[in-house]
């Protein structure tokens, strides 16, 4: 469903180019009491064919990982916590931008969480990118890069998920 939301708001960018300025994030809009400019942005990818290809290759490929995991509701979770996550970020260190990428890492970060707790069951070369997952989004934070964060929220959110299932 997130999916298609995408695909028609950014389909919708071909047609009616003003879409974008409307979804866009704007400091000033915002602080002219347009609050949707806080999730808003994650439904448009006016950057090009390559981040249209990029964000919904790795929407779907997460994706459905991730909902196998944890299922469709907390899949739902990740996505918009790490999208606003994102989004805030994005306020302070690339004000005026838009994109879907900031939500799809939140589905990383929970699949980086469930890689380091699952670490038995996954094949070796698998195993070391939880860890290596997580200290780049820490390095990608650290050097104002709206996606680290988003990353972090959702292994945050995916560590408290998966600790309450263990110890309920």
């Amino acid at each position: 469903m997130i999916l298609i939301l995408t695909a028609i708001a950014t389909s919708l960018q071909f047609f009616y180019p003003e879409i974008i300025n409307m979804l866009s994030r704007n400091p000033n809009a915002l602080l002219a009491g347009q609050w949707w400019r806080l999730i808003s942005p994650i439904f448009i990818n006016p950057e090009g064919w390559s981040q249209i290809i990029f964000n919904f290759s790795a929407l779907i490929f997460l994706g459905i990982i991730v909902e196998k995991f944890y299922g469709s509701f907390r899949w739902l979770i990740f996505y918009f916590t790490a999208g606003f996550t994102g989004e805030i970020a994005g306020y302070f260190w690339q004000p005026y931008s838009r994109g879907s990428s900031v939500a799809i890492m939140g589905l990383l970060g929970a699949l980086l969480v469930w890689i380091i707790l699952n670490r038995r069951s996954a094949p070796v070369q698998i195993q070391i990118w939880g860890p290596v997952g997580l200290i780049f989004a820490v390095i990608l934070t650290f050097s104002h890069n709206i996606h680290g964060p988003p990353i972090l929220m959702g292994a945050l959110i995916a560590l408290l998920v998966l600790q309450s299932k263990m110890h309920p």
